[in-house]
């Protein structure tokens, strides 16, 4: 199973890129992490006289529950591509599939392929970076329209019950843009884990996740309150959005405890 984007069919192709097995033989360029049986990567494609930027998600290991289940609609790298898709149909702005794919053969590989998002920053070093920066009130202008955005892509999920599960700062990536609205342009990544359910618990980890990776210079208590404020949609909390609150300071402090020990 490999899928290819069809804007982008002649130019692997030019780069010998034109099969599951030929994308997974690429070698990564740079910035290579592998854990917990996967791998990510920079993968620089040479097509004529220009060079085609991509991050590689490979799959090396299943659990064992899929690959004895064996359906490739399972597998983390078109399941993924399938997210990103999800997403992209609700508004939200996400990174350019250009393949994905499941080694059929044997159940246990399968990957993804994104365009590189040039020009961006990850939100936990643009916050304390570059918006510090910026000179009032431009400053509080951006802050208050990158809150709602985030309100609004966390809206546009939640409201079909679809949750991120790694609602994490380090995967919204920003780029000034003057032709975008507010100036910038907001795209949301790794979507490998998106759910769709109606237990309240996955809301409470996306809104946790969110509040523990807040934690950075430049976000305030006022910035926490007014994007909690706009995602429920009131201008004051009542007794639920408190009883909500509580759960999210838990589970937020849960990520925090775990983390502190982790780096311990």
């Amino acid at each position: 199973m490999f899928w290819i984007a069809p804007e982008y069919r002649e130019r692997l192709s030019a780069a010998a890129v034109a099969s599951y097995d030929d994308a997974a033989r690429l070698e990564p360029t740079d910035d290579y992490v592998e854990k917990q049986g996967r791998s990510t990567g920079r993968y620089r494609l040479d097509v004529g006289d220009r060079t085609l930027s991509l991050y590689v998600k490979k799959h090396l290991r299943l659990p064992w529950w899929q690959r004895l289940l064996g359906a490739t609609r399972l597998f983390p790298g078109p399941a993924e591509h399938a997210n990103l898709r999800r997403a992209a149909e609700l508004g939200i702005r996400v990174p350019e599939a250009v393949f994905a794919g499941a080694e059929a053969r044997h159940p246990c590989g399968s990957l993804l392929a994104t365009r590189e998002l040039e020009g961006y920053l990850p939100l936990h070093i643009y916050v304390p970076g570059p918006l510090t920066r910026l000179p009032e009130p431009r400053r509080r202008r951006r802050k208050r329209a990158l809150i709602a955005r985030l309100v609004d892509m966390a809206r546009r999920l939640h409201g079909r019950r679809l949750y991120h599960r790694d609602f994490y700062l380090c995967h919204f990536f920003l780029r000034d843009d003057a032709a975008a609205p507010d100036g910038f342009d907001l795209v949301m990544i790794d979507l490998g884990r998106l759910l769709r359910s109606r237990w309240s618990r996955w809301r409470v980890k996306d809104l946790a996740a969110l509040l523990f990776s807040s934690d950075v210079p430049g976000i305030t208590r006022t910035d926490r309150l007014r994007f909690y404020r706009a995602y429920l949609g009131v201008p004051k909390l009542d007794d639920d959005a408190k009883r909500l609150a509580r759960r999210i300071l838990r589970k937020a402090e849960r990520y925090r405890r775990h983390n502190f020990g982790r780096a311990a």
